[in-house]
């Protein structure tokens, strides 16, 4: 093997082990998010076909006037559900109901819900059938 070529797998190798060493950092960027105004929201899948005691997770996507995607405030997002049967009480979990712009529905029962979510005074829902 010639000398450039033991250079570069060397490097590649130190490379690698410094990777692995220091580990992959994210940075959270820091949103001012009240410089972005809301148009909409939507929450999606904007509908689903489940099995019951299954779970989905389902994300709050916000918009500008311009149909441009802009950052969600976790902490302003609150979400719910609805079930066909008013009088049945609460046959679903949402596991978070606020705090996250995303959460996962398991439903109690076979039916119709509608899984909602709320940020910036907008609404938006999705239908999911149980089967």
């Amino acid at each position: 093997m010639n000398f450039q070529r033991r250079l570069i797998i060397l490097l590649g190798v130190i490379s690698i082990f410094i990777i692995l060493i220091n580990g992959c950092t994210y940075v959270t960027p820091d949103y001012d998010y009240d410089s972005y105004t809301v148009s909409y929201i939507k929450v999606t899948p904007s509908s689903a076909t489940m099995q019951l005691s299954s779970s989905k997770k389902f994300k709050i996507l916000a918009y500008d006037s311009e149909n441009n995607l802009i950052p969600v405030d976790p902490s302003e997002v609150e979400w719910g559900a609805t079930y066909e049967c008013w009088v049945c009480g609460k046959v679903w979990k949402l596991n978070p109901e606020s705090g996250s712009v995303t959460t996962y529905f398991t439903p109690e029962r076979i039916g119709r819900y509608y899984i909602w979510g709320h940020y910036k005074g907008e609404i938006d829902d999705s239908r999911v059938d149980v089967e």
